[in-house]
């Protein structure tokens, strides 16, 4: 058990650094629409899933430390993965097992059948009467559900969540791993009015402020995933900044959001 709970926490944790990159590439979109990934469930949450359904050890596990709110995933496999988190999986329910239209359960749907995640209505399922957490899905709409095995177990199934868009070259298999990065601009380079203005723009500053930024080099402007360190390295090439790209570990990423959520945790919005 405890090797499972190790390979869950690594590929929470990878789960973790993929939203928070997300958010690096996109942050006006991810305003608009914020997703927010927590790691400690509530005491009331675990205790209603497990006393309405006997969950296997490695599932409750992740049920404790998987905490998403509005959070879904895509990629070339997925189109918008939703997967359940404690306070959601009674619900996710609806509409597979039970009408909640005619307060009815649905006869035609595999009664130990739990579902943990669905994709544009395509359920992924675990097997309750088994023990495991080999995952099961079928396709939506048909009239009858065919159900085949998709993935071997839990952990298995969350990697599948950070493989790449086809178009991107990363690694693909179950180790595969983000490259991180931090971007600084050490000074103004051949063109100190595009440098001052990329600073304004990424920090939402005035002029004067970006030249204080700028003259306190070097001025950390990117932490995140590879790809979005080509984009802000592409354009600080194109301005003619001064710059700095590090490639960092994993463990150097969280610990540098972290901060920053502490920094942030007593701000009032």
């Amino acid at each position: 058990m405890e090797n499972h709970d190790k390979k869950l926490d690594a590929v929470i944790e990878k789960m973790q650094a993929a939203l928070e990159g997300m958010w690096e590439q996109d942050p006006e979109f991810y305003a608009k629409y914020p997703m927010h990934f927590f790691t400690e469930a509530e005491e009331q949450a675990i205790r209603i899933v497990s006393d309405k359904w006997r969950l296997p050890d490695e599932y409750l596990y992740f049920l404790k430390h998987y905490v998403p709110e509005s959070v879904t995933w895509s990629t070339d496999e997925y189109i918008n993965l939703n997967i359940y988190g404690a306070k959601d999986l009674p619900q996710g329910q609806w509409g597979y097992d039970y009408n909640p239209v005619t307060n009815e359960a649905i006869s035609d749907w595999p009664s130990n059948y739990l579902v943990i995640a669905t994709d544009e209505g395509d359920p992924y399922c675990i097997d309750l009467s088994r023990g495991d957490t080999a995952t099961y899905t079928a396709e939506h709409g048909t009239g009858t559900w065919d159900f085949s095995i998709a993935y071997d177990h839990l952990a298995q199934f969350l990697h599948s969540v950070l493989l790449p868009h086809s178009s991107e070259v990363w690694e693909t298999d179950e180790e595969a791993q983000y490259r991180y990065y931090n971007v600084l601009i050490t000074g103004e380079g051949s063109n100190k009015i595009k440098t001052l203005l990329f600073v304004k723009k990424t920090f939402s500053c005035d002029y004067s402020q970006a030249k204080a930024y700028v003259e306190e080099a070097p001025l950390l402007v990117y932490k995140g995933i590879d790809l979005g360190a080509a984009k802000i390295e592409a354009e600080l090439k194109s301005i003619g900044a001064d710059y700095e790209m590090r490639q960092i570990s994993l463990n150097e990423f969280l610990s540098m959001v972290s901060g920053e959520q502490d920094a942030n945790a007593g701000e009032v919005r």
